[in-house]
């Protein structure tokens, strides 16, 4: 790809994006999933509480067991973050930043509506909102860099 030197305006939406990328997993210690145990109990799960369920057992819950063919899937939710906060971060002049961060956004959108789906709750609605903002961002700073004005 072509290098072509930052001005103000793609040096603040790529800041900008990696600021969304940092909130997305700090968004990980939010609950992602919330539901109802066979006791009567509700539970709410962070990432990090279900990645703690990876070696063991997941507690008595109406879909536990669909939750632990699911519990691996949970990395997808840091992996896509620190990727897009990285190349967002060191790409200064080209335009990989852009779509990178165009798909890894896409790819947190699939992945929540996937993964999570009818047990949304409030960080993963957070996250949803979030990706929808940097990729619309990113988006943005392409159609900048194409206009190299």
């Amino acid at each position: 790809m072509e290098k072509i030197a930052e001005n103000k305006t793609r040096k603040g939406l790529r800041i900008t994006l990696c600021i969304l990328y940092l909130v997305q997993l700090m968004l990980c210690t939010f609950p992602y999933m919330q539901g109802e145990a066979s006791d009567g109990n509700f539970y709410a799960y962070t990432v990090f509480d279900m990645l703690s369920y990876l070696g063991g057992d997941i507690p008595d819950t109406v879909a536990g067991a669909s939750f632990q063919s699911y519990i691996i899937y949970y990395l997808v939710f840091l992996v896509i973050p620190i990727i897009g906060f990285f190349f967002c971060l060191f790409d200064k002049e080209r335009n990989i930043k852009n779509i990178v961060s165009f798909f890894c956004s896409l790819a947190g959108i699939v992945s929540i509506l996937l993964i999570v789906n009818y047990t949304i709750s409030l960080g993963s609605v957070c996250a949803l909102l979030l990706y929808l903002l940097s990729s619309s961002l990113s988006a943005i700073s392409m159609l900048l860099r194409l206009s190299k004005n």
